[in-house]
């Protein structure tokens, strides 16, 4: 076999294993997209049925309330508990609109405190007050 020969042959074994790893890589491609869409077909699914059983829990509370169910009482008690810290955090929320920040500890302290219920700092009682007396020493 002479060079010509030698190179023609090594050239048609390059091209076929080329042609092979591509196959492969096509092969493994269309494999993973697949997988990928069962998995997010799987995903989805499972997120509709949570949404589901949420929405089944939620019509079981409103017409039972939880009375006699023994089986239930624990998600009962978590479902008010919830609901309470539901309650108490708009309550805060609410009040951070009238609310300014301690000079010493900076945390939140209602308009009419004196002094902060966090660190005891004696507050300004108010913008008008600091106002007043600034221009009666003038």
């Amino acid at each position: 076999m002479d060079l010509r020969e030698k190179l023609t042959k090594f050239g048609a074994d390059v091209k076929d294993s080329a042609e092979k790893l591509t196959k492969g890589a096509v092969d493994g491609s269309k494999k993973m997209a697949e997988k990928a869409k069962l998995q997010n077909t799987i995903r989805r699914a499972e997120s509709k049925m949570n949404e589901i059983y949420i929405a089944m829990g939620k019509k079981c509370e409103e017409i039972y309330g939880g009375k006699n169910m023994p089986e239930f009482s624990g998600y009962m008690a978590e479902i008010a508990d919830a609901k309470a810290q539901i309650a108490a955090a708009k309550a805060e929320l609410g009040s951070l609109d009238t609310a300014s920040i301690c000079p010493n500890c900076k945390k939140y302290v209602t308009e009419n405190q004196k002094f902060c219920p966090y660190c005891g700092t004696k507050l300004i009682e108010s913008v008008d007050a600091v106002v007043v007396d600034a221009e009666s020493q003038e």
